[in-house]
């Protein structure tokens, strides 16, 4: 494209008349007159520009969404607004150069953001706080007591994102006195992996609510640190099946040489399921050592138990061969 590349190297004295091309009825005139003026990089197009964003034409949306982020500082408090309009392509096209952006003035209207009527408006919204990254942090462990479950959902897709540095804030915030918060910090530094949540999450086996218990377990085995092994061998004997049966999840995700004799002791738990996963983890193991009693509990009077027991001896025996 050389006549665009031409007139941004003219520079200001062409702002004026790219900003009137942006109304041109040929696109890729409009096209050319939003690359030129990012080139520029004049503040007197950010608001053409975001108007620019309502075009019919995606290639238009696109080239004046990179020549918003270009400008850059000068964009922000237009985009901030932006959030507000009544056109979703500007919401959310507004979100997503604001992410890019990274200025932490936008934390807030992009938290507001989340509670979009437009499911579009507020992924982006969620993956934009994810970009700007720690300084969003505190603002969305606050958003994780939202009711709405789907605004929870994008929250935790954010910091996951977000990854280690929102690890120490997540480790807080299960202690939290909501105990929705509680729950979601444990998933979410399951997700993230990061070892330095395996003694915040230790505790958080012996929390009050079994739903945290439950999921705490399930973090340690996603973290996999073998130093975890102890205590999900007790969270075995938790008297919530829920978190039986997570724990036994974690200690075949862990697969350490402890592990074996708890998880057979698990083959005669009362709930069905958790005798399901026991087998089904033992399996995954793969170690010979089980065998006897998974044999012995082929007289389960569960079919699903008995199925997984059938599965996890042609593993063993498949890793033997």
């Amino acid at each position: 494209m050389v006549s665009d590349v031409t007139l941004a190297m003219i520079g200001e004295q062409t702002v004026e008349p790219l900003i009137q091309a942006l109304e041109d009825k040929d696109r890729d005139v409009r096209r050319e007159a939003a690359f030129a003026l990012g080139e520029i990089g004049d503040a007197r197009a950010v608001e053409p520009l975001i108007q620019t964003l309502k075009d019919e034409d995606l290639g238009v949306q696109k080239e004046a969404t990179d020549a918003l982020e270009k400008i850059r500082e000068p964009a922000v408090d237009p985009l901030l607004q932006a959030l507000k309009d009544e056109n979703r392509d500007v919401r959310r096209l507004a979100a997503w150069i604001l992410g890019e952006i990274g200025d932490a003035r936008a934390i807030k209207p992009l938290i507001q953001g989340l509670n979009d009527e437009d499911s579009d408006v507020q992924w982006r919204a969620a993956e934009a706080l994810g970009k700007i990254g720690e300084p969003a942090v505190e603002q969305l462990i606050k958003v994780l007591k939202d009711e709405n479950e789907y605004i929870r959902w994008w929250t935790a897709e954010a910091l996951e994102k977000i990854g280690k540095p929102a690890v120490e804030a997540l480790s807080q915030a299960l202690k939290n006195e909501d105990e929705g918060v509680r729950r979601d910090a444990a998933w979410i530094l399951g997700w993230i992996g990061d070892a330095r949540a395996v003694e915040p999450l230790v505790q958080a086996l012996k929390d009050e609510n079994s739903g945290v218990r439950r999921d705490a377990a399930w973090a340690l085995g996603a973290i996999g640190d073998a130093k975890v092994v102890n205590p999900l061998i007790q969270a075995l004997k938790d008297e919530n099946s829920d978190v039986r049966r997570d724990a036994a999840w974690a200690l075949g995700k862990i697969r350490d040489n402890k592990t074996i004799d708890p998880l057979i002791q698990a083959l005669k738990d009362e709930n069905s399921d958790v005798r399901r996963d026991a087998a089904e983890v033992l399996g995954e193991v793969g170690d010979k050592k089980a065998v006897k009693s998974l044999i012995q509990a082929l007289k389960d009077e569960n079919e699903d138990v008995r199925e997984a027991i059938r599965e996890a001896l042609e593993k063993i025996k498949a890793k033997k061969s």
